[in-house]
């Protein structure tokens, strides 16, 4: 009876089986069209989230840019000091720089730090760097923490200010002014610090000394302090004269290291290890066999010579030249008793033995001689 009524209202409604539903199924329907209906609604929304742009990431704020000061110090061995300080100051000038003190041996200057590297280099040329120092002290934290107390400070006096003007009691206001007066002071120091460093940051100081000895060395003559005592006394001549002052001839048990001396040249002394010769215009040579200890190379000589002579004789190295053969030349000068001398020395290495060839006299004719004494040097018989 019951499928009857069913199949009866079933009819009378153009239901088919087919399209029955169960009222299990009806509410499932209902479920999912609230379903539906609760996704319509928030689609939308998600929709509009999606299309909202992202925030934008934050970059990290800058480092804080370093504040480094710049000071060098330069040992200069030149020709002339005076001259050579004339030439220091005129190029800090030309960089945008000023003398900042000077006296007989040294001079300092100060220079915009952005040409600090090309003013030392331009130094560096006027002659021979025997020593050089460069220091960069970073203030940057010493200036954030002044700038912080600074403003801290700053903040306090206007305080200060604003109860000064408010206080109505003598005892109040001479304690406030007091106050007040201490912070000021605390300020203007500040403000005078910062000023110094910003000014140290933007000029470097640059400090040359001319023509002075290394710290090690404790007079003229004075060397480095070498195991060869042939390389601390190279230069003996022209500084101080030292040469053989009798004559000696050689013989077969006193005859020294053998060459051909330039025209008009004699020699006039000469044992096992040394030969000396000299012309009438004053030029010497002074010619020396020492021991090749650890067979040790030309340049290993040539780099020791050249840093004796210019730390413990002052000479200035004008020229430097490759011979061959195992064998290298240097040329210098420098003022002797208030007049320009040239000086000049050949190293010759054999696998034993080093011989140095020097020669040295009155700038103009050692001028004159000194390709002469060049070929000299080559005729040494090693």
């Amino acid at each position: 009876m019951r499928f009857f009524l069913g199949w009866l209202i079933c009819s009378l409604l153009g239901c088919s089986t087919s399209g029955s539903m169960r009222v299990g199924d009806a509410a499932s329907g209902f479920d999912d069209s609230m379903k539906a209906g609760f996704v319509m609604a928030e689609a939308p929304r998600e929709a509009a989230l999606d299309q909202a742009p992202a925030p934008e990431e934050q970059e990290p704020a800058p480092a804080a840019q370093r504040q480094v000061i710049y000071s060098a110090m330069l040992r200069l061995v030149v020709v002339s000091a005076p001259e050579a300080m004339k030439s220091i100051q005129t190029l800090a000038e030309k960089a945008g720089g000023h003398l900042q003190e000077s006296d007989a041996r040294s001079i300092t200057v100060r220079v915009p730090a952005s040409t600090f590297d090309a003013t030392i280099a331009q130094i560096a040329g006027l002659g021979e760097v025997v020593d050089r120092s460069v220091k960069a002290s970073d203030v940057t934290e010493q200036m954030l923490d002044l700038n912080i107390r600074l403003d801290n400070a700053r903040r306090t006096r206007e305080r200060l200010l604003e109860h000064l003007a408010k206080s109505q009691k003598i005892e109040d206001t001479l304690k406030i002014e007091s106050e007040l007066s201490r912070v000021s002071g605390d300020i203007e120091q500040m403000e005078g610090r910062l000023r110094y460093l910003q000014s140290q940051i933007d000029m470097s100081t640059i400090r040359v000394e001319l023509n002075t000895n290394s710290p090690q060395s404790k007079g003229p003559a004075a060397g480095l302090g070498l195991p060869f005592e042939w390389v601390d006394q190279l230069g003996d001549g022209l500084v101080a004269g030292s040469v053989e002052s009798m004559p000696r001839k050689a013989n077969i048990f006193t005859r020294g290291p053998r060459f051909d001396p330039p025209k008009d040249f004699i020699r006039y002394y000469s044992s096992s290890d040394l030969v000396e010769a000299m012309s009438a215009d004053g030029v010497r040579i002074k010619i020396q066999k020492q021991e090749n200890y650890d067979k040790g190379a030309l340049s290993f000589w040539g780099k020791l010579a050249r840093k004796s002579l210019a730390h413990s004789r002052m000479l200035v190295i004008s020229e430097e030249r490759d011979l061959g053969e195992d064998r290298a030349m240097l040329v210098g000068s420098r003022l002797v008793s208030g007049e320009m001398a040239g000086y000049m020395i050949v190293l010759a290495r054999t696998r034993d033995h080093v011989y140095s060839f020097e020669a040295w006299g009155p700038k103009a004719p050692f001028d004159r001689q000194l390709e002469a004494l060049v070929e000299s040097a080559k005729s040494l018989r090693r």
